[in-house]
């Protein structure tokens, strides 16, 4: 009895590791999609980084200090904290799949969701909604990157128009010039946000 008991347990044992593998995975999405969702949308620089016990739910939190280069939606002040579950401590760490890692001196584009009741809020389609503005070694132009490499950034857009048309044209979504996609998002915040 226990031999034939043996190889339902590997198949039971193999279908929920692939089911909570299957389960950390984040939606894609399209920029569109991320700028309909998100409740604040800055272009920054990340000037602050802290890590420790949130007190009001004891949850491993990390509150981020972003110093405002340009709101596009949402942010009220020139400086916006904020506050996410997870973190590194010196006794624990909470990580979660797809979340993004914010560094001080890191100049962004992000787009977050509202805020919870105890005011934690992440990027939108976590990684997705955090793009690093990076220097690329051949224009020596700014472009922008989330933790996906922009993958399906542009697919299946109904307000195509919104694209600057360099962005429309780009066969490459990891080399999204960053006045592109500046334009971009403003575009989309206007057609979106009304």
């Amino acid at each position: 009895m226990k031999r034939t008991l043996y190889p339902y347990l590997l198949l039971m044992a193999a279908i929920l590791l692939f089911q909570s593998a299957n389960a950390q995975r984040t939606i894609r999405m399209n920029i569109e999609r991320m700028v309909s969702d998100a409740a604040m949308i800055v272009h920054g620089t990340v000037t602050n980084v802290e890590t420790g016990a949130d007190p009001q739910t004891n949850i491993i939190s990390t509150t981020v200090t972003i110093t405002v280069i340009e709101n596009f939606y949402g942010a009220d002040q020139s400086t916006v904290i904020i506050k996410m579950v997870g973190g590194k401590t010196n006794r624990k760490t909470v990580k979660f799949a797809e979340m993004p890692v914010f560094t001080i001196g890191e100049e962004i584009y992000s787009l977050f969701f509202a805020p919870s009741k105890y005011g934690f809020t992440s990027p939108v389609g976590m990684g997705q909604g955090k793009f690093t503005v990076q220097t690329d070694a051949n224009t020596h132009k700014k472009v922008v990157r989330n933790t996906v490499n922009n993958a399906r950034l542009f697919a299946n857009m109904k307000n195509v128009s919104a694209l600057s048309s360099s962005s429309i044209s780009t066969t490459n979504e990891s080399m999204i010039g960053a006045e592109d996609f500046s334009k971009t998002i403003r575009s989309l915040v206007t057609i979106l946000k009304k």
